[in-house]
């Protein structure tokens, strides 16, 4: 599998943190965004947790706990899955901690978990209440070599591309059709207009909110501001994006106030936050948002 350079951050209190990203199998591009290696170097890290898609994570080392709307604390196990996010949600690494994960795409959810994104979000859920006792058993394993040196994190990599690649014929034709739409318009500008989608979902405005729920857990105006504010902190933690998309980006809020406003929502930061050196910066980078994220590459 082709991956990414591993990164080190140098975090204000001198925590090493790295982040990797290994692309997912061309098979699965359309189940799969891409997996990640994220390794931490310390006890207790804090950070926030962006309105991501779900993932299904292997903790090799370490463990975490996710807060979502400050109500039930959810803690993870080796093999977990945090559901699909629909604002930022708190959570502490505790380390040292190394995870081997893939992001996955609404219709990778789907078809792993077969839950709908709209009654199952903001949450992690126990491997086992999705794969089953031979996968669990498998991946138990791999993260045990992986923690003892002897298997690669391509390893793990492959094993979960293998849980996804079992169920690839799951998904109702007509549903993934319908997701294709919903990705392109959403890829095809930073601010996709809503009445195009209506006039080229194929589907009954009704139906057309109905799926989009069911898949992307909203409807899609509220889909559109989600990605919108997803985009334009990604343009915020990448100086080097050109004057022209940073001028789009801030031309489609009214005021700044709204900026923030959804900036904070979904990322859990200030766009002046953004700026700073953080475990958040090398989770917004587009490669691992799939094709939602592919105009801002």
């Amino acid at each position: 599998m082709p991956h990414t350079q591993l990164r080190q951050l140098d975090l204000a209190d001198s925590i090493p943190f790295g982040f990797e990203l290994i692309a997912a199998p061309a098979d699965l591009s359309d189940l799969i965004n891409t997996f990640f290696v994220v390794t931490a170097d310390t006890e207790t890290l804090d950070e926030v947790m962006p309105a991501y898609s779900a993932q299904l994570m292997i903790y090799v080392e370490g463990s975490s706990d996710l807060r979502p709307d400050g109500g039930e604390v959810y803690q993870s196990q080796t093999v977990t899955f945090t559901a699909p996010l629909m604002s930022a949600a708190p959570f502490t690494m505790k380390g040292p901690a190394k995870i081997v994960g893939a992001s996955l795409t609404p219709l990778g959810w789907h078809c792993l978990s077969g839950l709908d994104a709209d009654a199952v979000n903001n949450c992690m859920i126990q491997g086992g209440e999705v794969l089953s006792d031979t996968e669990m058993t498998e991946l138990n394993g791999l993260a045990q070599d992986c923690r003892n040196g002897a298997v690669p994190v391509a390893r793990l990599c492959d094993a979960m591309a293998d849980a996804v690649r079992r169920r690839k014929g799951s998904i109702n034709p007509e549903h993934q059709r319908f997701v294709g739409k919903v990705t392109a318009w959403l890829s095809g500008a930073l601010n996709p207009p809503l009445d195009e989608f209506y006039a080229e979902a194929g589907v009954s405005v009704r139906s057309a909110q109905r799926l989009c729920k069911r898949y992307f857990g909203v409807s899609p105006s509220r889909l559109i501001k989600r990605y919108r504010a997803i985009r334009a902190a990604m343009f915020l933690a990448n100086p080097d994006l050109s004057d022209s998309i940073r001028s789009e980006i801030l031309d489609i809020y009214f005021d700044q106030a709204h900026l923030i406003r959804d900036i904070r929502r979904y990322t859990g930061r200030t766009p002046t936050a953004l700026q700073k050196t953080s475990v958040l910066q090398d989770t917004l980078d587009p490669e691992a948002h799939g094709e939602g994220a592919k105009i801002l590459r």
